[in-house]
């Protein structure tokens, strides 16, 4: 198991949301490196991961989390999921946008947890019947799909990863990743997007496209804007990869995603496939 933190409530991060404003949608070409530029530039987002960090307000919420060590509020066990699921991704909300983000993998004996780190959820929360635009995160069980992120792909990546740039979009419509300039949707390849869509995960919500239930909620990377997103799971970059192998490792269609307030998870364990891929009707508080 692998823990960089503790997970904290989001009141210590409340103070920190006045500067999440989404950057707006420029159209810069997502560049091609050789392998030399490639190492380069993954020694440069290491670099500057890693400068972040050391900032005040960061360290602040290092220093927070420190002091409340995590309590799992669900039996891993208990998720119903399809025979051939071999990883598992628990998001457990713990307060407003704040969440703890723990992973396991399918071994013979059962599920081992292989991963753990804090990560940040919608602005307004998690939501068992979000809307467009609400800010908030899904509530339920859903089958992680979709591989891709303007970075390129490290050793160990699914081998259907795709590299983007300012040709592809992420349909409103179809809610899924196209090649194309006219569509209506999120330029995923583009600088609005530089840092947290280095590496993306779609979170399998709304696989239909059912309108005004929202479409591009993923697991991605945190980016500069870590206190809170538009909807999506965002972690650090670590830890994002982390996943990405994982999925490499397993390929399509063997990796899925849980979400729920802590303390909730009974109304999920057995919702998998329920609702046309929307949050399950049965959710409670």
């Amino acid at each position: 198991m692998t823990r960089l933190f503790s997970a904290a409530p989001a009141a210590a991060l409340l103070s920190l949301s006045m500067s999440l404003a989404v950057p707006g949608q420029a159209f810069a070409q997502t560049s091609s490196y050789g392998p030399g530029a490639a190492a380069q530039a993954e020694a440069g987002k290491s670099q500057k991961e890693q400068a972040r960090r050391q900032t005040p307000d960061y360290q602040a919420f290092l220093a927070f989390a420190a002091g409340t060590l995590p309590v799992l509020t669900f039996d891993v066990n208990r998720f119903v999921l399809p025979e051939e699921a071999k990883v598992l991704v628990v998001v457990e909300g713990t307060e407003g946008s704040a969440c703890d983000v723990y992973v396991y993998e399918k071994e013979p004996e059962g599920w081992k947890q292989v991963l753990d780190t804090p990560g940040h959820l919608g602005l307004n929360g998690m939501n068992g019947s979000r809307r467009v635009g609400d800010k908030t995160t899904p509530i339920g069980v859903f089958r992680l799909n979709t591989p891709f992120g303007q970075a390129q792909p490290l050793e160990g990546f699914p081998k259907d990863y795709i590299q983007v740039d300012s040709s592809y979009v992420w349909s409103d419509d179809t809610n899924k990743l196209e090649k194309d300039t006219q569509t209506a949707g999120e330029k995923v390849g583009t600088s609005a997007y530089t840092d947290y869509y280095d590496y993306v995960l779609d979170m399998g919500f709304n696989p239909e496209g059912i309108a005004d239930q929202g479409s591009a909620l993923f697991i991605h990377c945190e980016g500069d804007h870590w206190t809170s997103s538009s909807g999506c799971v965002a972690i650090p970059r670590e830890q994002m990869a982390e996943i990405m192998k994982l999925y490499g490792t397993w390929d399509e269609g063997s990796c899925f995603i849980a979400l729920a307030p802590g303390g909730t998870f009974d109304s999920i364990y057995n919702t998998y496939g329920s609702n046309h891929g929307l949050s399950p009707v049965c959710y409670h508080r």
